[in-house]
């Protein structure tokens, strides 16, 4: 079936499966490449930071070892005294002004550490097979070495190291797990709207998306797309309206000319030409009428607010006006309110505006109908009296729809389709402008049309 203008029938796609969600999966993939790369440039920072505190601590303990070892040399031990320890991780050597050993708790070790008194630092000692943090002191008779083997360092690091590898993957994993869990709960209104707007068709455009509860993105965008459903609803079924009213109008003086055509084949002697030549000539006329009206609705779809120019209104006013009195020389129209204004519009639809509002009002007026046009506060004003029987209240704003006839207006020979104020209103509008209408001083009605004044250069 073929889709009715302004809405398309849908296109069908391939449904993405829950669980294999572009989105969900790229938003994963990044979580989990962005954890990856956090993680491992923490794990980094933190070995790093481990090993420093660790060797710091070392040194602060050499540090008390050497300065003990120079407090009992001060003490007056002797150096093979103060230089024993106990302990297997801990290095002193005592050595004299030439750097010579005096005392060593490591008598293995026969080579002294080279080491500036009040420094530290990391040493290999090839003797003992280790590394070892060191700290050198002065003392009585040349300098004291003390060392902490950094062995405990590596070990720590080490274990560390494997601490982190099984922690590490493990949080990245509960990152892309809770990351994946999150988005799916959240494209789940996205996914139950996609279902809906699935079944949305030109037959039932009166169905609506599924407005999840809270106020984030998701469900401001489901009333926003509801928004729009409303709109093309309207629109279609306007569009329908609108077609089946054009459908009756245009058939009707169809029926006429036929029931003239038939009536006069049929019956010769009762019409003379010149009889049926003028009721053709009224139908055609009106069907004219009616066809220039959907043509000017239909060019209406088609203006771009950007291509709208500069239009003197004061020239379309005086044209139509002086059309007007050549059309309806037994009705006054009086035109001396009408001063410059300028706006930007279409000039031809403009002047339609004109044309229709003189129309009506020579249509209903008794005798008199008065045109004003003034710029003020920034907008031109087109006004538009009549001395006739007016508007009630109550049809003031039907009046301004598509094939809208009032009581009086209803007979062919009096009003026309019912688009010229329908027209008159959807050009203003485009325009940027507004129309009413009011009660008239002289009894009958006023319509007023605003729009905005073109500013001057």
């Amino acid at each position: 079936m073929t889709a009715p203008v302004g809405v398309s029938a849908p296109t069908p796609t391939a449904r993405p499966t829950r669980w294999r969600s572009p989105v969900r999966v790229r938003v994963t993939a990044a979580a989990v490449l962005v954890g990856t790369v956090i993680g491992g440039i923490g794990m980094l920072f933190f070995l790093h930071a481990l090993r420093s505190d660790l060797e710091s601590a070392l040194a602060e303990s050499a540090a008390q070892q050497a300065d003990s070892v120079v407090a009992r040399l001060e003490a007056g031990a002797s150096p093979q005294a103060a230089a024993v320890t106990g302990q297997d991780d801990v290095l002193v050597q005592v050595l004299d002004e030439q750097g010579r050993i005096r005392a060593t708790d490591h008598p293995e070790l026969t080579t002294p550490i080279s080491q500036a008194p009040g420094s530290s630092g990391e040493v290999r000692v090839a003797e003992l097979g280790d590394e070892y943090i060191v700290v050198a002191r002065d003392a009585p008779g040349g300098s004291v070495v003390a060392g902490r083997a950094s062995e405990q360092v590596t070990t720590a690091s080490r274990s560390a190291v494997r601490a982190l590898a099984v922690a590490v993957p493990i949080g990245i994993a509960l990152l892309g797990a809770t990351v994946w869990f999150v988005v799916g709960r959240a494209l789940r209104p996205v996914e139950s709207m996609r279902r809906e707007a699935a079944t949305i068709t030109s037959e039932h455009l009166h169905r609506r998306l599924p407005v999840p509860a809270g106020a984030d993105e998701i469900p401001l965008l489901a009333a926003t797309l509801n928004d729009m459903l409303d709109r093309i609803d309207a629109f279609q079924r306007g569009q329908r309206r609108f077609v089946a009213d054009a459908s009756h109008e245009l058939r009707s003086p169809l029926a006429v000319l036929r029931q003239l055509a038939e009536v006069a084949r049929r019956h010769p002697d009762s019409t003379s030409v010149a009889a049926l030549a003028e009721d053709v000539l009224a139908e055609e006329a009106r069907m004219e009428g009616l066809v220039t009206a959907l043509l000017t609705l239909a060019r209406l779809d088609g203006v771009d607010p950007a291509d709208l120019r500069v239009v003197d209104l004061d020239d379309a006013v005086h044209t139509e006006v002086d059309r007007m009195r050549r059309l309806h020389p037994g009705i006054v129209l009086d035109r001396h309110g009408v001063g410059a204004g300028q706006v930007r519009g279409d000039a031809v639809l403009l002047g339609r505006v004109v044309a229709n509002l003189l129309r009506n009002a020579v249509r209903h007026a008794r005798s008199t109908v008065t045109v004003t046009l003034a710029e003020r506060d920034g907008e031109v004003e087109l006004v538009v009296s009549d001395d006739g029987p007016g508007v009630p209240p109550d049809e003031r704003e039907r009046v301004f729809e598509r094939f809208t006839r009032l009581d009086e207006a209803r007979s062919r020979d009096v009003g026309g389709a019912g688009l010229g104020l329908a027209i008159v209103h959807d050009v203003v509008v485009t325009c940027g402008g507004r129309v009413h209408v009011e009660d008239a001083e002289t009894g009958g009605a006023r319509f007023v049309v605003r729009l905005p004044a073109v500013e001057p250069a």
